[in-house]
């Protein structure tokens, strides 16, 4: 027999096999047949049906995995707006930091004097996007150019 792996099933799919169990042993259907009807393993549609038991329909929604967004993050909020107000308006140059343009690798040099805390390039990234800003490559011309003399 061909077994459902229901780790692999989309959140609308898995509720739907999750109804069609519970509807099977409100019906009065064993194991077994509820086995070879929906390619559920036994045991798990026994735990299908212990969740309705105790919880009702409520057990038959996907439930969402990890952490909430937004959560477990390293910096304060009150740290995260000082820190992007930095980078809109000053230059790396002024805290001793080498060049004029924010880099990921230059930010996370700020927060390490500024705070003391370690943070990665990615998260760095994430931040940014998170607060509104992206990471841009100038356009590569002359400071002193006199676009109306080209």
């Amino acid at each position: 027999m061909e077994y459902i792996d229901l780790r692999k099933l989309k959140s609308g799919e898995l509720k739907q096999i999750r109804r069609q169990v519970v509807r099977l042993k409100k019906m009065g259907k064993t194991g077994k047949e509820i086995e070879e009807l929906t390619g559920v393993r036994q045991s798990r549609a026994s735990e299908i049906w212990t969740a309705y038991k105790r919880e009702g329909d409520k057990a038959l929604e996907p439930k969402k995995h990890g952490f909430q967004k937004g959560t477990h993050l390293l910096l304060t909020p009150e740290e995260q707006a000082e820190i992007r107000e930095t980078i809109v308006t000053r230059r790396p140059e002024e805290f001793g930091i080498p060049g004029s343009l924010w880099t990921l690798k230059k930010v996370c040099a700020y927060v390490w004097k500024r705070y003391r805390k370690k943070i990665s390039d990615g998260s760095v990234s994430d931040y940014m996007r998170r607060w509104g800003l992206t990471c841009q490559r100038p356009v590569k011309r002359a400071r002193k150019q006199n676009p109306s003399r080209i």
